[in-house]
């Protein structure tokens, strides 16, 4: 049978190999299969990040990888050249590397994910242009930038420059690449110690924000949702050039 869509060949740091097709525009990547896409286990030794370690990301022009700040964090391998992952485009044969394994005398071992797309569409043209969120702390203002215009969002609430401060800080704390952050981070940074806060409270505080940040709430472009984990706030351009 032809391959039909992009897939990944693993190869697993104690020589455990298959093959995951890429089926959805969004793949989470991590240790466990209750809350990724794409677990990579055994990890005994605890050295990847239990939810969302990394995702795939497919847009317009192709598959992007982006590190969900991860504590050992994500590397691609193209040829010769070991890049860590701060965003940027998976290539044709291009190998996505996850620490795995540390030997006795700590030699690393990885998980390998091989990309392959032989049917991907090509783009006729450059990439649009990115749009994202840039927060001013000393000022607390948020603006929306989209090519050359720049509008302030106003009258946020003080739960929204919570929100908005703690998960900008958190993208910065990954070299300006988006990071998802989980209903219980943002139930602590928002809330603190108020135990009586939900993850419902964390839903009705982001449709709010959505109303004033996205030209449509209902196809958020700002204020992703990541499927039955959390959020992901974009505060700075993906695109970047390839390697």
């Amino acid at each position: 049978m032809d391959i039909l869509l992009p897939f990944l060949n693993i190869v697993g740091p104690d020589g455990r190999q298959f093959q995951m097709d890429l089926e959805k525009d969004t793949v989470t990547i991590g240790r466990f299969d209750q809350f990724n896409d794409i677990a990579l286990s055994p990890d005994p030794q605890q050295l990847i990040t239990r939810k969302v370690h990394c995702t795939l990301e497919h847009g317009l022009y192709g598959w992007w990888i982006v590190d969900n700040g991860s504590v050992n964090r994500t590397f691609v391998l193209c040829g010769n050249d070991v890049q860590v992952v701060q965003g940027r485009t998976l290539s044709e044969g291009e190998s996505i590397r996850i620490l795995g394994k540390l030997s006795e005398t700590g030699k690393p071992g990885y998980w390998e994910l091989t990309f392959s797309d032989p049917l991907g569409t090509r783009p006729s043209g450059p990439p649009l242009q990115v749009a994202y969120l840039e927060y001013d702390w000393i000022q607390a203002r948020l603006y929306r930038i989209e090519g050359p215009r720049r509008q302030e969002i106003r009258e946020l609430r003080p739960q929204e420059h919570k929100l908005i401060r703690y998960m900008e800080q958190r993208n910065w704390a990954n070299g300006n690449v988006p990071v998802m952050c989980s209903y219980e981070e943002l139930l602590a940074a928002v809330w603190g110690e108020e135990a009586y806060h939900t993850e419902g409270d964390d839903n009705h505080l982001i449709w709010e924000l959505r109303k004033k940040l996205e030209p449509d709430p209902k196809a958020p472009r700002f204020l992703e949702t990541v499927r039955g984990l959390g959020y992901r706030l974009i505060t700075a351009p993906r695109a970047k050039e390839e390697a």
